[in-house]
């Protein structure tokens, strides 16, 4: 099972919160301890079996949360150069994505791998309505939010179509 969340936000405070709300939805109790492996990605050293990602953006935060490797990006759509476009991006990806789908689905596979990835190394297809990652049993999906683009990343079988959106005060 992995649940995926969007919440109002923005801080790296707010996306802590929402890290807490979910594992209290998903498994009760307060947040376990947190420490970062050597490369920066976090993880309960407690709870092995239990794997999360975060990201914060203007406005919004998101966290991915299960029981599968996982990694979770949330951009805002804002105007970008071009130079950042093709640093990014390679030409058959712009050809069935567009920039900001692409840079939430990078950001979201280098959480997962938990190490930095150069962009222009990781080409995403798409063959209809599936989009392909660069490696090998790896799931992606997409969440379009308004004036934000979300991303999904996962080991296994492809995440779920919903997002929670939780109501109210988070603390």
């Amino acid at each position: 099972m992995l649940e995926a969340f969007i919440s109002d936000g923005g801080a790296r405070a707010d996306a802590y919160r929402l890290l807490a709300y979910a594992y209290r939805r998903l498994y009760g109790g307060p947040l376990p301890e947190i420490t970062k492996t050597p490369e920066g990605k976090p993880f309960f050293p407690a709870r092995p079996d239990i794997f999360f990602s975060l990201s914060h953006t203007r406005g919004r935060v998101m966290v991915c949360m299960g029981d599968v490797p996982c990694g979770c990006d949330i951009q805002s759509i804002r105007p970008v150069s071009d130079s950042v476009v093709a640093k990014t991006c390679a030409p058959e990806e712009l050809a069935v994505f567009d920039f900001f789908e692409l840079w939430a689905l990078k950001e979201s596979l280098i959480k997962l791998q938990g190490r930095f990835i150069p962009y222009r190394e990781m080409v995403f297809l798409r063959d209809g309505a599936e989009i392909r990652p660069p490696l090998e049993n790896v799931r992606a999906r997409l969440y379009p939010a308004g004036t934000h683009m979300a991303a999904l990343c996962c080991v296994g079988e492809p995440p779920k179509a919903e997002i929670y959106v939780p109501a109210g005060n988070l603390i």
